[in-house]
């Protein structure tokens, strides 16, 4: 399931989290203390390498496919990117994840005999 980091709010506790934490890889609720994982990061690097190789790839099919290649490469640097780009922002926005950590509680070891 898809989240919207910009209103995340901690499923335990209900009090929403800022934006700029729920970005770390690693975040804790305030509130209740639950530790969340996030792969904001991950999922913003490899949306902006496919919009990247999306805009180099379609660039490069058409001029081999479409005979006036200027034409191609016309269309490439006014509306390739643009599409590249929408390509990759719908990428990020559904592939972002955040999961729950789960914790024992501050200062406690763990009881294994």
């Amino acid at each position: 399931m898809a989240v919207d980091i910009n209103r995340f709010r901690c499923p335990d506790c209900d009090r929403p989290i800022e934006s700029w934490v729920a970005r770390q890889p690693v975040f804790r609720c305030d509130g209740c203390g639950q530790r969340f994982q996030s792969n904001y990061r991950h999922s913003l690097k490899r949306s902006a390498l496919f919009g990247l190789l999306l805009w180099l790839g379609g660039s490069a099919l058409g001029a081999l496919l479409i005979d006036p290649w200027q034409l191609v490469l016309v269309f490439a640097v006014e509306f390739g990117g643009l599409l590249a780009f929408g390509a990759a922002f719908l990428l990020h926005r559904c592939s972002i994840r955040i999961r729950r950590i789960e914790h024992r509680g501050e200062g406690t070891a763990p009881t294994g005999e």
